[in-house]
């Protein structure tokens, strides 16, 4: 028992002892530096924790504070000069408002040459207060036009200044504006420049087109089509095609013998590349035995047809075109599901087609790149049966599809040919 007492006194003192050395106070010589407890554990009294400096951060608070001042102001300049240029526009008549107009445009360019982030005028501004002040010799420059003549409108301008200039445009008032320059180039050319802030570039394109024989300028025509020329047209080489429909089937040689006249149906994807005809073609021929039995003959084919288009014309194609693919035939009991267990021990043949033929599109209707007709198709087909009906040979075609043909896209390039005939 005493032995039990002394070993419990001296576990107590244990304990109590951790407890003193665990529980004291650290300090950040007692820590690794490495360690994130040492950021907890540094005397804020001592002088390697920073202390916070608030005067430089009012100074800091200040400067933006400042800064966001200054921002507000130029931006309430910027706005006082747009307004003042709209106010003059709007209300000076044009013997009146040239002198402001220039004085007030001078002040503005002078305060955008300073301004941080709020400008007067952005690219295509500069272009339609260059027309109100009539400078022609700066906006008949295509290396003056070309930086200033972006994709979209910036700016805050055409709020009102913009607006003006396309009511100039519509009443004929631009026109008359222009006919003061000499150079009947240059009006060409600052018309269209102008016109295609507001037109879309197969508008401006037609433009272009109409007034090619005015601009005889080469740099400023050339400059207009590289920027703003886009044509299309349909390419009547280059469609996809479908068709559908039913046809006849009549077998020649020893074939005739098993099988006489039969229905099929047909089904062609094609496509046109260059007047090169690819077809995806696929039929199903139901055949009447001439032998008269309980069972039908049946036969597919999965055909890839290769042609040319040999006559086109506006509403008429003729294709030629020879064929390869896939064929099966088979026997089937009459009025049995093709599942049911008496079509299982029946012959079925799987054999290499190939075949030639001629087809003629005729097209009634024109909508666009969509055109909607009939195809008249008609060729021969090899027939592998010898596993079937103990015989092969070949068989003609005939048939009578709806089908429908959409045009792809071409663009169109811009024709200086015009310009060999005396134009410089």
């Amino acid at each position: 028992m005493y032995i039990d007492f002394m070993l419990h006194r001296f576990l107590l003192i244990v304990i109590l002892l951790s407890v003193v050395v665990l529980g004291r106070p650290s300090s950040a010589s007692d820590v690794p530096f490495d360690s994130v407890m040492y950021l907890f554990v540094q005397n804020p009294d001592t002088n390697t924790s920073k202390k916070l400096n608030y005067v430089e951060t009012s100074a800091n608070v200040e400067i933006v504070s400042n800064y966001k001042d200054s921002l507000e102001k130029e931006r309430d300049m910027a706005v006082f000069y747009r307004n003042t240029i709209e106010h003059i526009l709007e209300h000076s008549s044009k013997d009146d408002r040239m002198e402001s107009l220039k004085k007030v445009v001078e002040e503005a360019e002078i305060f955008d040459q300073n301004a941080s982030v709020y400008h007067v005028f952005y690219a295509n501004d500069k272009l339609v207060i260059k027309y109100f002040l009539k400078d022609f010799e700066f906006l008949s420059q295509v290396d003056s036009v070309k930086p200033l003549l972006k994709k979209h409108i910036k700016g805050d301008l055409h709020s009102a200044v913009y607006l003006k200039l396309k009511r100039e445009i519509e009443t004929g008032e631009m026109e008359e504006s222009l006919r003061e320059i000499p150079d009947e180039s240059d009006r060409a050319f600052i018309y269209i420049v102008l016109n295609s802030m507001f037109r879309y570039k197969e508008d401006v394109s037609s433009m272009i087109e109409n007034y090619k024989y005015q601009l005889t300028d080469e740099k400023q025509l050339y400059f207009l089509v590289n920027r703003f020329w886009h044509k299309e047209n349909y390419d009547s080489k280059k469609y996809f095609a479908f068709s559908w429909g039913g046809a006849v089937i009549k077998s020649f040689g020893r074939l005739s013998d098993k099988i006489g006249l039969s229905p099929g149906m047909y089904l062609g994807i094609d496509f046109v590349r260059k007047d090169f005809l690819y077809e995806w073609f696929m039929d199903i021929n139901g055949c009447q035995n001439k032998e008269l039995d309980s069972l039908q003959f049946y036969d597919m084919r999965w055909d890839f047809n290769f042609g040319y288009t040999f006559l086109k014309k506006d509403h008429l194609n003729l294709f030629g075109y020879v064929s390869a693919g896939l064929g099966m035939n088979g026997l089937s009991a009459r009025g049995k599901d093709s599942n049911d267990k008496a079509n299982n021990d029946l012959p079925i043949q799987f054999s290499p087609a190939f075949g030639a033929g001629v087809m003629v599109d005729l097209f009634f209707t024109e909508k666009k790149h969509i055109h909607h007709g009939l195809r008249f198709r008609t060729g021969v087909r090899s027939l592998f049966s010898g596993d079937v009906l103990k015989t092969s040979g070949v068989r003609l075609y005939a048939s009578l599809e709806w089908t429908f043909r959409e045009y792809t896209k071409k663009p169109i390039d811009f024709d200086y040919s015009f310009r060999e005939s005396g134009v410089k």
